[in-house]
Parts: C-alpha cells; structure tokens; sequence
C-alpha cells in the first residue's frame, strides 16, 4: 500500500502562475517553463503507480488518494483512474445512504402513531418525511429513496456490488424495479443471473437482459404483471420553462393506439381546413405574411387536445374541491391587468405565467378580489366556526398554492385545511389554517410531529415549523401569493395604438412611469 502524498508539491504549483499566464508574459521565459515542466513530472512520479486506485477498495483511503489527486499534474490514464475511483466511491455512499435509510425505517416503527394499522402512518412514509425534510426532498423522491432501500434489503449481491463500486446506483435501481413484482425466491434467481455480467454492461443493456430473465423466472406471472401495469394506468402533468407543460399517459398499447388513430385522424381534418383557408386566403390576393399559417399534425393534434379540455371546462358538470369545480385560477396585480406593468402572473397550480398569458386567461373568467399587504402576503380575518365559509377556502386555497409541508408541492386545491392550533383552542382564520397534503396530515396529527405558525420572522412570513419525531426541525417557508420580481421598469402608459416598439425614437430612453399614486381600488 502507498502512502498518500504530501501536500507541499501541489502548494509551490498553486504558487506559481498558470500556463496561460506564462504564455501573456512579455517575452518567453523558457526557465520558467522549465522549472513549471519539472514540478509536473515531480508531482506526477509522487502519485501512486497506475493501478493503485483501481485497486483501491470505497472508502475512506480510496477518497484520501481522490481527494489528493493534483489534476493538472496527471496524464490522461490516471485521470480516467481519478474519474472512475470517484465514480466508485459515489457508488458506495448510495450503499451507505440506502443501508441508513433501511435502518431508520425499521426505527421509525417503533415511535408512537406509526404502524401498519389504518390509524397509523406507515413507517416507510415516515421514514420518507424524515428524509424529505432533512435533504429538501420532494415526497416522491424521499419515497423513491425509501422504496430502493427496502428493495436492496432483499437483493444482498446487488447491494455489496453497489457499496464495491462495481455498479451505480442506475443499475442497483434497475435490478430493484425489474425484480419488484416477483416472490423473493424468483428475485434471488433474477439477481444471480444477472449480476455477474452488470459491471460490464451499460444500464441499458442491463435493463433488455432483466426484461428476458424476468419473464423466464416466472413465465406465468407475465399476466399478473401485465394486470398490475393497467391498475398503474394514468395521467401526470409536469410544468417545464417558459408557459409550458408535459402531460404523460401510460395506458394498455390497444388503448393508445386506438387514441392515437382517433386524435390523428382529428388532426387531419384540422389541418385540411388549415390548408383550405391558406388557399382561399391566397386566392383573394391576400400578400403571404397576411396568410394563416397551415400548423404541423404534432400541432393539430396538441390543439385538438387542448379543444377538448377547454370544452370540457365550460360545458361538462364536474364534481367540487373546497366548493369549486375544477377552473383555472390565475393571481395577477391590477397594475398588470391594468396594462401598467408586464410583470408575471401565477396560475396556480402550474406556475408563473407572462402578463400577456396572464391577461388572455383573466378577458374570459370571472374574478374575485384578494387583498395583500405590501409584501405580498394575503390579509386575515377570522369566523367563529369550525368549517371554513367558501371565501375563506378559496383565499387559503390561493394563498397556499401547495401543501405546506416541507419539501411537499401537492397544489392546494387537493389538500386538507388544517387548523394549526386545534380548532376550538385555534380560531377558524386563513392564519390559523394552512394547506396540508393527507400524508403530512396524518404524520402531524397521529405522531409526535409538532408544526406551529413562524412569527416576526421577515425571512419565513406566513411559515410553519415542524420538529419531527427525530428531534429536527425545518422552517416551510410560504411564498407570496404574487412575488414581483421587478428586474425591469413599469411599462409606458398604453395608447389607442398599443406600446412603442422597441427602438422606436419616439418611445425615448426613459420611458414616462404610471402615475405614484394609486387608483382607488
């Protein structure tokens, strides 16, 4: 075994100025150059010989030589050493993370209000707060994490390839997820036959062998596999960047065929009526910039999509959430509205949203006043019963926006409104009631979970603090019901004729602002 380095060599480099910086001198210094090359080939002869990493077993010596490692000094072959003895020792703390996370799940049964019975919490789902709140997590991925861990516990060669390095934590969760729906016997034969090729295989190709052997280990089950994935059958939307959004549907395949030939036969028509109007249009002379688009079939069958939800919204009759059929709800100031300022919106639920988004939405719905204070926060009053009236639920519901458990963003519409305090000893108030997803609902009422309001605190406004059974303790912090990030200057009054376009010389440098005063709304 080597001995690591000593640190002296790499501080007379960091001494030294950088290659480039020789380079600007005036003049070559070819002594300079000289003593620079020298201290390289110093530093690259006190690293360990090639092999001594990729020898070196996880753990605490193999992150002393990583962590040793001078880069610039090394040739390529010990960098790709470096490189992989890093990737070897993330391998083993996924091991170490998951062995803590199966521990303190076992732990977690043992505290009061969590059980396997159905007035308890169940304790993955505590262990999984506790992992969500301590890494900022969201339930799902502290879920996922606590669901692997459990996994590993039954697949003890996938684990130790895990903590050795010889795997990452893809192949450990595809060896977990392929064998999850076999009996432990089934599982075990799986993971022999799949985990002495794993090292060498790419996780892709590790994923088609487990598909192959899975269906051998158990050709019967391929039904009730099959079963299972039409119980799991559903639909998930997910918010991306600039305005828009990913729906996924997983469904039976003669289901998505039978959808696909319908919407793309709808699309067919739509764009046939595109082309239709292009060709009258060109026909009564009309110059080609003024001529309607004719919109691609991956259009046409987004906006046949996008007809029916609208449709739906408008014509069908829909059960309520706190009182309301589902609508779209956005949270714009009146100086937006107003045409004032350009500063983003919120449609709750999915995000901000541009002022001209923002103003589309608000020319076709039906509005409801909700006052703040200057930081943006929703004002307060109380009632003196327990049941929330509507425009209390509405205000909560708004203000929330999502659960206000840490880590959670369960949109509030399909929470509980929790009272803080304890309804009679709380009152029925927006500050007293807060939006909580029915899991940390259940984790605050039925173990010892405490959460109290955040007080004259300006960084935590409207917060909640929840000490959890371990003893830690997280601040979920409210945002604003509309946060402004002013990064740009209110917009010029608007005339008949709209804005000044950009450049224009008559709009000037300095745009005139609205007026200081306030209109009284």
């Amino acid at each position: 075994m080597c001995s690591i380095p000593d640190r002296a060599p790499w501080d007379a480099l960091d001494a030294d100025p950088p290659r480039d910086e020789l380079d600007e001198r005036d003049g070559p210094d070819e002594a300079g150059e000289a003593a620079l090359m020298e201290l390289f080939a110093e530093l690259d002869a006190l690293w360990p010989p090639p092999g001594v990493v990729e020898d070196t077993a996880p753990g605490p010596y193999l992150a002393a030589l990583v962590d040793s490692a001078h880069l610039p000094a090394l040739d390529p072959a010990r960098l790709v050493e470096v490189a992989a003895g890093a990737a070897r020792l993330a391998a083993w703390a996924a091991a170490r993370e998951s062995a803590a996370t199966a521990a303190l799940t076992a732990r977690s049964a043992a505290l009061r209000g969590v059980g396997p019975g159905v007035a308890e919490v169940p304790p993955t789902a505590m262990a999984a707060v506790e992992l969500g709140a301590a890494l900022s997590l969201s339930p799902a991925a502290a879920r996922r994490r606590v669901e692997l861990a459990e996994s590993l516990a039954r697949l003890p060669a996938t684990r130790a390839a895990l903590s050795a390095g010889r795997i990452d934590l893809v192949k450990a969760r595809a060896v977990a997820e392929a064998v999850a729906v076999l009996d432990d016997r089934a599982a075990a034969a799986v993971e022999a036959r799949v985990i002495g090729r794993a090292p060498e295989q790419t996780a892709s190709l590790l994923r088609a062998a487990l598909r192959r052997v899975v269906i051998a280990a158990d050709p019967a089950a391929a039904d009730a596999r099959r079963a299972a994935k039409v119980r799991g059958r559903g639909v998930w939307r997910d918010t991306l960047d600039d305005g828009m959004s990913l729906a996924q549907w997983t469904a039976p395949t003669e289901q998505v065929e039978t959808w696909w030939s319908w919407v793309t036969g709808r699309a067919l028509l739509a764009r046939s009526g595109d082309r239709d109007r292009a060709r009258a249009q060109r026909d009564a002379g009309l110059p080609p910039e003024q001529v309607d688009p004719v919109r691609t079939l991956d259009q046409c069958r987004s906006d046949v999509l996008a007809d029916l939800g609208d449709h739906g919204l408008r014509h069908d009759r829909l059960p309520t959430r706190h009182g309301r059929e589902p609508h779209l709800q956005v949270v714009v100031a009146a100086s937006t509205l107003l045409g004032a300022d350009d500063e983003p919106a919120e449609l709750v639920g999915a995000g901000p949203v541009t002022a001209l988004v923002a103003r589309r939405i608000a020319g076709d719905g039906v509005w409801r006043r909700l006052l703040t204070d200057p930081a943006g926060q929703l004002l307060d009053v109380s009632v003196d019963t327990y049941e929330p009236p509507q425009w209390m639920r509405d205000l909560v519901v708004a203000r929330d926006r999502t659960c206000q458990g840490p880590g959670c963003r369960m949109p509030a519409a399909r929470c509980d409104l929790d009272h803080t305090v304890e309804w009679p000893c709380g009152p029925t108030c927006p500050a007293n009631l807060c939006a909580l997803c029915r899991t940390h609902h259940r984790v605050k009422t039925l173990t010892d979970t405490t959460c109290r309001a955040v007080t004259g605190d300006p960084d935590h406004p409207g917060g909640r603090r929840w000490t959890l059974p371990s003893g830690h303790s997280y601040t979920s912090r409210r945002e604003p019901a509309l946060d402004h990030p002013a990064l740009v200057r209110a917009t010029a009054r608007r005339s008949a004729d709209g804005p000044p376009a950009r450049g224009d010389p008559s709009a000037g440098s300095d745009p005139p602002l609205v007026d200081d005063d306030p209109p009284p709304f």
